[in-house]
């Protein structure tokens, strides 16, 4: 009876381990490598991890679905956002996602964050006939130019009444005398519409109850009062087209969204507290990261 014939033990290479870089012929290793990249980058990048597996979470719970369409119209809203020329948006583009580190997979997640949290926050997005109005008002509505200053009691309003009752110049007096950032241009402010909603009501009604050079007596803001000087009225373009109503609509739209998005964010982030990091360098930038951020 012929013998089985017994198997001969080959010898298994060992894999060839490429190091990650070489400077000069000399390898620059993982050992090294890897928990400078953890103290640089690695509590961004937990982050953005943690807060994608919540958004997860929410879609699952919600019953939604982030789909390759809505990813595509995502990174076309983008890009559109960077600039009314597409040549130039995608030079944009280029510059933005150099300046953050964001290669193909990190530009992939956050699109994909961001389709998500769009889609979390449609219920919240109310898009109202007042709102589509101010904001039709503010692009191509009247403006009136007109010069602020913004004092902080009425001890300073009354010594700002009384230099201009004598005949100082109100940008003289603005720039003198008012706390707001205009006050190095003698209080001048970009052009102001009716219904603007970056100013409080009772400015733009004060405002546009004046007539042209007249100055208002003090008007209550915030933590303080300002005197309104109205220089001059810029015409509207009067456009009223559909195209008009429908860019307003979606641009209010838009603006609401990204508030919405930005306070889930917020509150998905201040929720990363059940986390636990075993890797010492990992630990050491999450920790200073959350430390600056409280």
């Amino acid at each position: 009876m012929a013998k089985s014939a017994t198997p001969v033990a080959t010898e298994v290479a060992p894999p060839v381990v490429r190091p990650p870089a070489l400077w000069d012929g000399s390898a620059v290793t993982w050992e090294e490598l890897r928990p400078l990249l953890a103290e640089r980058a690695g509590a961004s990048v937990l982050e953005e991890l943690f807060l994608e597996r919540q958004l997860d979470q929410m879609l699952k719970a919600r019953k939604l679905n982030v789909t390759a369409e809505l990813l595509l119209t995502e990174e076309r809203e983008l890009v559109a956002s960077l600039s009314d020329d597409p040549a130039r948006a995608i030079v944009l583009l280029s510059e933005l996602r150099a300046a953050q580190g964001l290669g193909e997979k990190r530009w992939k997640s956050l699109l994909k964050r961001n389709s998500a949290m769009r889609l979390l926050v449609q219920n919240d997005v109310k898009v109202t006939p007042d709102a589509v109005e101010a904001l039709m008002d503010a692009a191509h509505g009247p403006k009136r130019q007109c010069r602020v200053m913004a004092l902080p009691n009425l001890k300073m309003c009354a010594e700002a009444r009384a230099r201009l009752d004598a005949g100082e110049p109100f940008g003289e007096v603005a720039t003198d005398l008012s706390t707001d950032r205009s006050a190095s241009r003698g209080g001048l402010v970009l052009p102001v519409s009716r219904l603007d909603p970056t100013w409080p009501s009772s400015f733009r009604q004060t405002l546009w109850s004046l007539q042209k050079d007249g100055v208002s007596a003090p008007v209550l803001i915030d933590n303080g009062y300002v005197f309104i000087r109205f220089e001059n009225e810029i015409p509207g373009d009067v456009t009223t087209s559909p195209d008009t109503r429908a860019v307003a609509e979606r641009a209010v739209r838009r603006g609401q969204e990204r508030i919405y998005m930005e306070n889930l964010a917020k509150q998905l982030r201040q929720a990363q507290r059940n986390v636990t990091i075993f890797d010492d360098s990992l630990l050491d930038g999450w920790t200073r990261v959350r430390n600056v951020a409280r």
